[in-house]
């Protein structure tokens, strides 16, 4: 049994420390309501750019600078005037990787966007976390529950990480103490 958990604990610390490089590799997050440029798909990454004949004007939204400024374009972009707007989508939050791929009909000059959810991935680094506290009823009391949650690795649609909580009975006689605790490693999905 000793040496069950040493090596499990060893695994754990493993584990940790390959995450942690992980976390530390990441690129932060772009601000919020800030337009940046997007990452080309890795589908085309490799296809070169050819010139393509366009037998129609090119359809593009009207508005110019006051339509960029109002979508938050770059100032380089909004205050271009040879830059117009083709398309502009939005898209809902989701876990799951998007691709986002623009196309123009070279007979009409007409453009369309498209949005594809791209499947999960079979093995990824998990590095989202949350934090909450709860009001409720536990044992028959009032209780308060502190609870966060950090995912360390994903397999498809499930998540492994850790997870810890504090109770707190809010009045009368606590059941242990006045708190009780977990903390633990678990495995959960997401929808």
């Amino acid at each position: 049994m000793r040496k069950t958990l040493i090596l499990c604990g060893f695994g754990l610390i493993v584990v940790a420390l390959l995450w942690g490089w992980h976390v530390s590799q990441l690129e932060p997050l772009p601000p919020v309501n800030v337009s940046m440029p997007a990452e080309i798909a890795p589908e085309v990454e490799d296809s070169p750019k050819v010139p393509v004949v366009i037998k129609a004007p090119v359809q593009v939204y009207s508005g110019g600078r006051a339509l960029k400024k109002k979508l938050k374009l770059p100032d380089v972009v909004t205050i271009d005037p040879t830059k117009e707007v083709i398309a502009s989508s939005q898209v809902k939050a989701d876990e799951r990787p998007q691709t986002i791929t623009t196309i123009i009909n070279t007979e009409t000059g007409e453009s369309e966007t498209f949005v594809r959810r791209d499947p999960l991935p079979w093995l990824a680094w998990d590095t989202s976390g949350e934090v909450g506290a709860y009001v409720g009823i536990k044992n028959g009391q009032q209780a308060v529950r502190l609870q966060a949650r950090q995912g360390i690795v994903q397999v498809k649609g499930l998540h492994l990480g850790l997870i810890g909580s504090v109770d707190q009975a809010m009045s009368g006689t606590a059941v242990v103490n006045g708190t009780d605790y977990f903390v633990g490693a678990g495995i959960w999905a997401k929808w």
